[in-house]
């Protein structure tokens, strides 16, 4: 790849991805020469084992394409899991004990933007800066050289996931809910998660997937999306209210009463109803961006924390090495030592739901006592 295409990618690099707008900064041509990159990286034998996931965007599956090109120009064994969430492609990288994995999402990002986050095994998250230092092809004919691989495999893990995700869910009582997806997957994941819980009410906001998000854009925090949930739950008495972002990886919830919670004080409801479940001691991570008054209330619970700076991706090797069971930072990620992953939205409202279906006391009361000065904010951009 020439330097001013690298220099092109060193542009886009945003954490542990890369994030740019599809056909213009971000284009196949240079995507194809990156994931070989990343494949010598992860599998420098030739012979790795990787998935391709994609999210909702109109670009994705082209960029899956240009993904599955240039792992397979180096020997690599692709397959494909189509349309999902980031939490589904980082549950099947390490459930089926594959070398890597590569995910195109764009996030929270406008529709006409996409982008790459990377993994290695056991989906532990791979930085795009050490894959670009690594990228040293000059021309795409080069990348063919050598034979490409000309097997490309397909696989639909979506029941498996959801068989994996249901055995977190036990709830105690009825719950009435109002859920935005904003038109990305995470709905045909919850659709099939609950499949069989007769104890919900649920409110469907978004659930059609579409690339145009139409409903009220990827950003779960977004103003159009903190109307939607207030008005499902003042028209229908909900107990809680959630939104999820495209790719599934950040949550956005507001009470009874239609008002926001903001994303660390849930992050402290979250750890209290974890180590209420625990019955001691509970190691958590958090985010040095979370406001003092929420890692007060936890200490004076009892709590085991520890500041964790950096994005919910930087905190993979941490939280799964340390034995904590759980991360949360400012901006709506949420993390469980017992996933494989990085942040999961779905998993987090399960967590929430089986907690309040087991209080007495509704979401507003516990979030006041997390923080009790407590006032609805926005989050941070995305890190």
């Amino acid at each position: 790849m020439s330097r001013s295409a690298a220099r092109e990618l060193s542009n886009l690099i945003e954490g542990y991805g890369i994030l740019g707008e599809a056909g213009h900064s971000l284009r196949c041509g240079m995507v194809i020469p990156f994931a070989r990159a990343f494949g010598d990286v992860v599998s420098p034998d030739g012979d790795g084992t990787f998935a391709i996931g994609y999210d909702v965007r109109a670009s994705s599956p082209s960029l899956a394409e240009a993904a599955s090109l240039g792992l397979r120009s180096g020997g690599h064994h692709v397959t494909h899991i189509g349309a999902c969430t980031t939490p589904q492609l980082e549950w099947y990288v390490a459930s089926t004990g594959l070398r890597g994995g590569l995910m195109i999402t764009g996030g929270c990002a406008p529709p006409q933007h996409n982008g790459l986050r990377l993994y290695r095994q056991d989906a532990v998250p791979v930085a795009a800066a050490e894959v670009l230092s690594a990228l040293s092809i000059d021309d795409l004919n080069e990348l063919f050289a050598q034979a490409c691989n000309p097997v490309l495999h397909q696989d639909h893990p979506l029941q498996a996931y959801a068989a994996f995700l249901r055995r977190r869910l036990e709830p105690a009582n009825f719950i009435k809910l109002c859920l935005d997806v904003g038109n990305g997957l995470a709905g045909a994941e919850f659709e099939a998660v609950m499949a069989h819980y007769r104890q919900l009410r649920l409110w469907r906001v978004g659930f059609t997937p579409d690339a145009a998000f139409p409903t009220r854009g990827p950003d779960p925090f977004a103003p159009q999306a903190r109307t939607n949930v207030a008005n499902c739950i003042m028209a229908n008495g909900c107990h809680l209210g959630a939104a999820l972002d495209a790719d599934g990886d950040r949550l956005a919830v507001a009470d009874e009463r239609g008002h926001a919670v903001a994303p660390d004080t849930l992050g402290g409801v979250l750890a209290l109803a974890l180590h209420e479940q625990h019955g001691g001691p509970l190691r958590v991570l958090y985010d040095p961006a979370v406001r003092h008054g929420v890692i007060r209330t936890l200490q004076r619970a009892g709590l085991d924390l520890r500041p964790q700076p950096g994005s919910a991706a930087a905190a993979h090797a941490p939280l799964h090495g340390n034995n904590a069971a759980f991360y949360f930072n400012a901006v709506g990620h949420y993390a469980f030592g017992d996933f494989p992953g990085t942040a999961n939205a779905l998993l987090a409202l399960i967590v929430l739901i089986n907690h309040l279906t087991r209080s007495d006391a509704p979401l507003s009361v516990q979030a006041g006592a997390v923080e009790p000065e407590h006032v609805p904010q926005q989050p941070a951009k995305d890190a």
